[in-house]
């Protein structure tokens, strides 16, 4: 894992290429991101073939919900389009929820093999993404979007 400056935030992404595609980010600020790899990977352990959220019986979704709850994210936002467009528009997303913390901070989005923790943790928020987009039916205890303080789901 490579060590984060504090003054950075860093973006952990999911790119899903179908039509349209699908850019899902979770953002952790620098100082707190070895905490919420580690949260993060004890939460999910046993996860990375899970191909459907839905399908998963409720309690096993309330206890990975449960689990996350912890991991110290700065939130997560899910845009559908093209990918410059995306990472344009989910930058300026994190930028603006950190009014007064902006100032002196970038984000750093993450491409390499670090943190696969946090990239597990995005790669099944994709899949909560794709999966409930039309829903309002999934209860808050089964939703691992309310993971997030703040989160945002949406097409460019």
């Amino acid at each position: 894992m490579r060590q984060a400056a504090t003054d950075e935030i860093i973006c952990v992404t999911d790119w899903t290429p179908s039509a349209p595609g699908q850019l899902t980010t979770l953002a952790v600020s620098g100082e707190r991101a070895e905490a919420a790899e580690r949260v993060a990977a004890a939460a999910l352990g046993g996860t990375a073939r899970l191909t459907s959220w839905l399908e998963l019986p409720a309690d096993a979704r309330r206890r990975l919900v449960g689990a996350c709850r912890s991991v110290p994210t700065l939130g997560m936002h899910c845009v559908r389009g093209d990918v410059r467009q995306a990472a344009d528009d989910t930058a300026e997303q994190f930028l603006s929820r950190l009014p007064g913390r902006a100032e002196g901070h970038r984000p750093r989005f993450v491409t390499d093999s670090s943190y696969p923790g946090l990239r597990e943790l995005v790669r099944l928020t994709a899949l909560v993404c794709r999966e409930t987009y039309d829903r309002t039916d999934v209860p808050e205890d089964e939703d691992l979007l309310e993971i997030y303080e703040t989160y945002s789901v949406g097409s460019l």
